[in-house]
């Protein structure tokens, strides 16, 4: 007869990672990187589909990482070390607020949608994003050396 295996408890960080959470993370990273892009991209051509893109990329972005900030705040209230995790939440949540406030740029008309602030915002808010992600990983690879 097979034995009945008992499921670990889930976690964010280690080698039983939550499944959700790793696959939630990157929805406000590429977003945010893709807003920064499709600002870029409406500079250049001054064609109105690049600022609704963006709009809409910062919207993604924002539900995504609301939902992915839920799923870590919950993390970070069950961990017992949160000293890997709480630098990834503070950088996650530094670009979420900052794309808060780009969204309202953006919401403008026309060329003062973009510049200058909102591409400033969209390149402050994709660096973090990005240095968040970076914040994971190395959380996640450490997680792995100490399990292993």
């Amino acid at each position: 007869m097979a034995k009945s295996v008992n499921p670990a408890p889930i976690r964010l960080v280690g080698h039983r990672a939550h499944p959700l959470y790793p696959a939630l993370l990157p929805v406000p990273i590429v977003c945010f990187v893709g807003a920064l892009i499709t600002d870029l991209a409406y500079i250049a051509s001054a064609e109105m589909m690049w600022l609704d893109f963006s709009s809409w990329l910062l919207l993604a972005g924002l539900i995504g990482g609301g939902v992915a900030g839920v799923l870590l705040i919950v993390e970070l209230v069950r961990a017992k070390d949160r000293r890997a995790l709480l630098p990834h939440f503070l950088l996650l949540l530094a670009a979420w607020v900052v794309e808060v406030f780009n969204s309202f740029i953006h919401a403008r008309d026309g060329w003062t949608a973009v510049v200058p602030a909102g591409l400033s915002l969209s390149i402050v808010a994709s660096v973090l994003g990005l240095l968040a992600g970076w914040a994971w990983q190395s959380a996640y690879r450490r997680s792995m050396e100490i399990v292993s």
